[in-house]
């Protein structure tokens, strides 16, 4: 079955892309697998010189991202403010964790227990109010130029993620794309939020989406044809059938889209031939007790399928937070029923499927060369709206989690006011978020990249958190 029909890709090359190949079980969602593999064959030189980067650069040969979409309430999860009135710090109590002088709230016992593990910064902010343009700045680590109805719509004249960029510049060896969104983009309706996608680098960097339900019993990555008993030579034929349809097609016979085309479905092979790429998305193989570990549900399995991507050979793996997940349907942005919402939906199934991630990564080793995060665009207000029970929107100050690849446990980086409004000491923004990724993965935050009409740009002006390494 071939289609010629799919989505459209805005300005990319100065041409409205289209779904080009869709042959069989090369198909991704309606997105051609080849249109997508766009990957560099060899990587450039990540550092951008030989000079000294300070403790901790390169250690991470893989990171994590798990995206706590909406904003995650400081006060009711890792900086609660005890002491405060009632309507700043809220209905939870506090408990202990594994550094004696560090409390999180109470909904966060398995958290609490590696504190010992992670890096904890407490006074992440910056001035963007609303949620496109925050994720924007967390992903890119540059402002949004634009408005809030801009933001909704993804061009290539955007910033590159983080994720785009590593692929680049560092996209790591074998066949596995370097930078994978588990499971679906974070968009709102009608639109495409930008800061997501590859950008002005081109749709070459964009990432791979797995789309899906990963909670489902039965899942199988369905943008890979990984079959088990799929015959390698079977997706040889439909290689030849692709090029065969090709060379009909005029306007693909000569320039940059044609050569990256080629060369994509030859990457797709080299992807789909790979038992461990086949093993790794492949979730129906997975014992039923390891499954409930991460949680039976959208998340939980979410960041189970993204451990077992970077074990594939992925290097940048998002995680998100859809809204589709609990019946209030808005993830972690709690305007309304915060405290029902957070205790009943929302913290227990980020805690459980945080606590399996790092413990099993640090059972295997794993964990002292991958970068694992917790973040998200900004925080929730101090004051509780008492009319619905809701925390605001507040980029005035947030806290986002680092842990492996050498990072000394049991650190605090920055604190907060007594009412949990604004930073106090060390005050950190989405820049600096984004250059500590990239300093922690062995690329220099500051080197000069071009986009794919060669003009240049800096990865990030942020700097990297001071933090204490093993």
């Amino acid at each position: 079955m071939l289609s010629l029909f799919g989505p459209q890709f805005p300005g990319a090359n100065g041409l409205t892309r289209r779904e080009m190949i869709r042959v069989g079980g090369l198909s991704m969602s309606g997105v051609a697998l080849s249109d997508l593999l766009a990957r560099a064959a060899t990587a450039e030189t990540a550092s951008g010189g030989s000079g000294s980067h300070g403790a901790g650069f390169g250690r991470a040969k893989r990171c994590i991202l798990l995206y706590l979409s909406g904003g995650h309430p400081q006060h009711d999860m890792f900086d609660p403010k005890p002491d405060a009135p009632v309507e700043i710090r809220g209905e939870f109590d506090t408990i202990a964790t594994s550094v004696p002088s560090i409390r999180f709230g109470e909904h966060c016992p398995l958290s609490a227990k590696l504190m010992d593990q992670m890096a904890l910064i407490r006074s992440m902010n910056h001035t963007h109010n609303d949620h496109g343009r925050g994720s924007y700045w967390m992903f890119t680590g540059a402002m949004y130029p634009g408005s809030v109805p801009d933001v909704n719509s993804m061009t290539r004249q955007d910033m590159p993620h983080l994720g785009s960029c590593m692929a680049k510049v560092a996209p790591g060896k074998g066949p596995m794309f370097p930078f994978i969104i588990v499971p679906h983009r974070m968009d709102v309706a009608g639109g495409r939020r930008a800061g997501q996608f590859a950008g002005m680098l081109g749709p070459k960097y964009d990432p791979m989406l797995t789309g899906g339900n990963p909670n489902e019993d039965g899942f199988k990555l369905e943008h890979l044809p990984l079959v088990p008993n799929e015959d390698p030579s079977v997706i040889k034929r439909r290689i030849g059938l692709t090029d065969q349809l090709n060379q009909q097609v005029e306007y693909l016979r000569d320039g940059s889209l044609a050569q990256s085309l080629k060369e994509n479905q030859i990457k797709a092979l080299d992807v789909v031939g790979s038992e461990a790429v086949r093993r790794a998305v492949d979730l129906s193989g997975v014992d039923t007790a390891t499954r409930e570990r991460y949680g039976r549900n959208l998340f939980g399995q979410s960041v189970l399928l993204g451990r077992r991507l970077l074990q594939a050979g992925t290097r940048l793996v998002q995680c998100n937070w859809q809204r589709t997940q609990g019946k209030n349907g808005f993830a972690w942005d709690t305007h309304w029923n915060n405290f029902t919402a957070l205790k009943e939906e929302l913290i227990p199934a980020y805690d459980k499927a945080f606590y399996a991630l790092m413990t099993d990564l640090a059972q295997t080793g794993e964990l002292a060369e991958t970068l694992v995060i917790v973040a998200s665009e900004f925080g929730r207000s101090p004051k509780i709206t008492l009319k619905n029970g809701g925390r605001e929107h507040w980029p005035e100050v947030y806290n986002v989690l680092f842990a492996g690849a050498g990072i000394q446990g049991g650190q605090v980086y920055g604190s907060t006011d007594k009412i949990g409004a604004y930073p106090a000491e060390n005050p950190v923004g989405p820049a600096d978020f984004v250059a500590t990724i990239y300093h922690m993965l062995g690329i220099d935050p500051h080197m000069e990249l071009h986009d794919h009409q060669n003009r240049p740009f800096q990865l990030t002006k942020g700097n990297p958190f001071p933090l204490q390494m093993v």
